[in-house]
């Protein structure tokens, strides 16, 4: 506080040394002056702001006249801009983000809501989305927009947002997280005329203005079964919890490996309790053993896992204390790429796009420690919004090039959109030790 002090002084002092300057001009400086020094006392920016108002002062202190004079006006002209972004920031309310990037004349802003779960039981996750698609948008706008976020955890909460958002005129919705909350809008924003990018990954909601941009696990299950069949892996054991769900699934692999000649020895179903994991991957382990002793096995054998939260990381405390990484070659989908102190050899489909960029640490910085497929989704959905909207948005401009074929290259990987779905190229990806590597890159699109 007191060095903050002593750099508004400074920025006074600086004034006044302004306005004794012998010119002609000196009046008009003066008068200048006062003003900045009004403007001073309403916005009292920050420390860290007056790095260049002090270099400022040194040069106008130790210029002399006339050269002193064209310093002192670059200085005042500095001052005065930074006061009047100092203004247009001070407005914003913590749930809104003014964004501005264009160095363009000034046109109308355009209005983006966000609707993710931020209170009950998904408000840790659906807090983190927020932030970085709002972290996306920052890094591809070039134009006015305001950003709003909306509590969208349950359909009450979604209903009402709706309305706030038809009555700001908003233009574009991104979000909600799931299918069931995003039909409950649908209606309305086609009515008002709201674009949707959905994080559903449900393609019956897909519309001329309503795209859907989640991804889906059965289709990186086709990409990754069929890698592996494809390299003369021939037994393959499925780990799945139990459900319709996990039936559907156990059924889609073993209609894959009946076509390339492999085959499902084993499936194994578990229920959410320690006890029944354990006593799962107890039967797994006994069955890699028995097909690695037989001596036509040129190839480990596969075992495909597909659950995430919890249930994860104790199928992953069970697959090291049986060794099993190092038995036969644990495969899934990226939800299966997680953090943990004892790390497990897995293969999976995904993209390395965000291990080679800066948002890992740059989520750090805000409190997110581990990035998911879905964050490097989340932040993928704002970047590839603001590169949607341009420079200038349009709604036929907005529609041209979200329809257009060209991929979008994301940390999440390449996307682009058909039928207002998003098609995703997932490379097969190694973790070996906790380091990763590409073992394929994407050859089809899903």
């Amino acid at each position: 506080m007191k060095s903050s002090q002593a750099a508004y002084s400074n920025a006074r002092e600086t004034l006044r040394q302004v306005s004794t300057t012998k010119s002609p001009t000196r009046s008009a400086l003066l008068h200048k002056s006062k003003i900045v020094e009004g403007f001073l006392e309403e916005t009292k920016p920050s420390q860290a702001a007056y790095i260049d108002v002090r270099e400022e002062r040194r040069r106008v202190l130790t210029t002399k006249s006339p050269t002193r004079l064209t310093y002192a006006q670059k200085f005042l002209k500095a001052t005065l801009s930074f006061i009047c972004l100092v203004s247009l920031f001070s407005c914003q309310s913590n749930k809104e983000t003014v964004v501005l990037k264009s160095k363009e004349v000034a046109q109308e802003t355009l209005e983006v809501a966000i609707l993710m779960p931020l209170t009950g039981e998904n408000s840790v996750l659906g807090k983190q989305y927020n932030q970085l698609i709002k972290m996306g948008l920052e890094d591809g706008l070039k134009t006015y927009v305001h950003v709003t976020s909306y509590d969208g955890s349950n359909e009450k909460q979604v209903l009402a947002a709706m309305d706030k958002i038809a009555a700001r005129k908003t233009r574009i919705i991104l979000g909600p997280l799931y299918s069931n909350l995003t039909s409950l809008i649908a209606n309305k924003a086609k009515t008002h005329n709201i674009f949707i990018i959905t994080m559903s990954n449900n393609p019956v909601l897909a519309d001329k203005k309503l795209f859907v941009f989640g991804h889906a696990p059965s289709k990186q299950l086709i990409k990754i079964i069929n890698y592996f069949a494809d390299n003369d892996y021939k037994n393959f054991i499925a780990l799945l919890p139990s459900g319709r769900h996990a039936q559907i699934t156990n059924q889609l692999i073993q209609n894959i490996l009946i076509q390339k000649n492999s085959t499902l020895v084993r499936s194994e179903f578990y229920d959410n309790i320690p006890e029944s994991i354990e006593k799962a991957m107890s039967t797994v382990s006994n069955s890699v053993d028995n097909l690695n002793e037989m001596e036509d096995t040129a190839t480990k054998p596969v075992i495909y896992l597909s659950d995430d939260g919890k249930n994860l990381d104790l199928l992953f405390d069970s697959i090291h204390k049986h060794n099993l990484d190092k038995k036969a070659v644990i495969i899934g989908d990226n939800r299966i790429d997680i953090d943990r102190s004892e790390p497990v050899d897995i293969i999976y489909t995904g993209s390395l796009n965000i291990v080679n960029s800066n948002i890992i640490e740059r989520a750090k910085n805000i409190g997110i420690n581990h990035l998911s497929f879905m964050h490097a989704v989340a932040y993928d959905l704002g970047r590839i919004t603001s590169k949607y909207i341009g420079s200038n948005f349009s709604e036929e401009r907005f529609l041209a090039v979200i329809n257009g074929k060209a991929p979008y290259t994301g940390i999440s990987g390449n996307v682009y959109f058909i039928d207002s779905i998003a098609q995703r190229e997932y490379d097969i990806i190694k973790k070996e030790d906790g380091l990763y590597s590409t073992m394929a890159k994407s050859d089809n699109k899903f």
